[in-house]
């Protein structure tokens, strides 16, 4: 009897209005760093007009859109991808699962047959939305990592949250300055610290 071998892949997906408005907030950043440094410098700069922020129930829209995308939508939205790309014969053989997907970190693991794994990795590359019950979400995909087992994947992604998990807390360091942390910041961090075990338990029960 021969053993089925099966790939994980680590993806994340970076929805439109996340780079958008990571773009927004580094703009927002470069104009302050700007204006710092002239001021510093003694001269008066006239500070650039800030963006037009036009649409601004649409982006709220489809923000709450983006919250409610479940592991169902990317399997219906990679599936369209594969018969597309490769046709009804290739999504019958890649036999593909979302074991899980976290719409707050926007990760997901998708398990496939080992030679439905390149097939997988294309069809995730060109995909370009998911639909998320009458909205169309338009959506960049990227494979983190490829692993053989469930225990490297869960690795993995367990890698993978608990870095951006120290970005944040990073960020909190960095807010808070020199000063001793405040009470807001500490349960913030208790808040962060908690989400963390529960992100953890999460992809441990399902990889």
């Amino acid at each position: 009897m021969v053993r089925k071998k099966n790939r994980w892949l680590l993806v994340q997906f970076d929805f439109e209005s996340d780079i958008l408005s990571s773009c927004a907030n580094l703009r927002e950043t470069e104009r302050s760093a700007a204006a710092a440094s002239s001021s510093s410098s003694g001269k008066k700069r006239k500070p650039p007009p800030p963006q037009a922020s036009g649409g601004g129930d649409a982006c709220d829209a489809a923000a709450q859109s983006i919250r409610q995308v479940t592991g169902t939508d990317i399997y219906r939205a990679l599936r369209d991808s594969i018969v597309q790309n490769f046709g009804h014969v290739s999504a019958a053989l890649a036999d593909v699962q979302v074991r899980l997907y976290d719409p707050r970190m926007r990760l997901a693991v998708v398990k496939t047959t080992r030679d439905g794994y390149p097939i997988v990795r294309s069809s995730l590359a060109v995909m370009t939305q998911v639909n998320q019950g009458g909205d169309a979400l338009r959506v960049v995909a990227s494979t983190i990592s490829v692993s053989g087992s469930a225990r490297t994947a869960r690795n993995a992604a367990w890698g993978e949250i608990q870095k951006r998990f120290g970005m944040d807390v990073g960020l909190l360091k960095k807010q808070s300055g020199n000063e001793p942390w405040t009470k807001k910041t500490r349960i913030a961090l208790e808040k962060a610290l908690q989400e963390l075990e529960e992100r953890l338990d999460k992809f441990d029960s399902s990889c």
